[in-house]
């Protein structure tokens, strides 16, 4: 699956900074298509529960 350079970026920002971080820092450079909640669900929707998991624990230290 080929994903565009937005998408790749988007991926790296969450990684790097978690999802809150990640569209907090969108909005201010005014990135956002309105709706965070969903912003974070479409990038969110194809982890594991286990994935999902271990980055909530990673990102709460």
């Amino acid at each position: 699956m080929q994903t565009t350079l937005l998408e790749r970026g988007i991926s790296v920002l969450y990684k790097e900074l978690g999802p809150v971080e990640a569209v907090r820092f969108l909005q201010k450079l005014g990135v956002s298509k309105g709706d965070s909640v969903k912003e974070i669900e479409s990038i969110t929707e194809k982890f594991s529960r286990k994935e999902a998991l271990e980055r909530i624990r990673k990102y709460r230290k």
